[in-house]
């Protein structure tokens, strides 16, 4: 019991005083140097490289589907009837001009099943 309240008493002294003096010694300044806060201001210049490609054509041929036009060229037939302004896909004439999507690289994956273990 002795040795157990000695100890504690110990470590409460210790700890006080280094407080004591890392308290002290963190308000002197010894160096006689004021320190003056900096601001380092600095420019960064971003660039970007953006490459035109021309959007892609094509031009109906006669027994042209919009659906098989679609599948050909891998884009999504709605997007295809949006952009060129097509509200019937029935109503495409041979000699019409289409104007395909862009190209944004993502393929459509179908969902992923999981099994119940």
């Amino acid at each position: 019991m002795f040795l157990r309240g000695r100890l504690q008493w110990t470590l409460l002294v210790v700890t006080l005083v280094s407080g004591a003096l890392a308290f002290f010694f963190a308000q002197r300044n010894d160096s006689g140097v004021d320190v003056v806060p900096t601001t380092i201001a600095s420019t960064t210049s971003t660039t970007t490289t953006t490459v035109y490609q021309p959007p892609i054509t094509y031009v109906v041929q006669r027994g042209d589907t919009l659906f098989a036009i679609a599948s050909s060229f891998q884009v999504d037939m709605q997007a295809l009837m949006d952009l060129n302004g097509i509200t019937n896909p029935d109503r495409v004439e041979a000699g019409d001009e289409l104007v395909m999507p862009p190209a944004t690289g993502f393929r459509p994956v179908a969902p992923s099943t999981t099994m119940l273990p």
